[in-house]
């Protein structure tokens, strides 16, 4: 089952938000892939209408630096808007 934290119809988007521990590579890798994964199942479920994603990271309380926000959008913005929550 998929559940988007957010929708909205009229923009024809779902919202997922994401608060993974980015303390190391590993972690980083880890959490592309698994963002990665609940982006393409989310498409393959819900309505066709809602065609856009955006994905939030709750980096809060985290040391995270420019290079890893970097990664994160380069390894995710092929399939979403990527926003940081600082």
């Amino acid at each position: 089952m998929i559940t988007p934290e957010f929708v909205s119809e009229e923009r024809g988007e779902f919202i997922f938000v994401s608060n993974h521990s980015l303390s190391s590579d590993e972690h980083v890798s880890r959490s592309i892939e698994y963002n990665r994964a609940r982006i393409l199942n989310a498409r393959a479920h819900l309505p066709a209408h809602l065609s856009r994603c955006r994905l939030f990271y709750d980096v809060r309380g985290q040391n995270v630096t420019e290079d890893i926000l970097g990664r994160l959008s380069t390894g995710l913005s092929d399939l979403c808007a990527v926003e940081i929550k600082r």
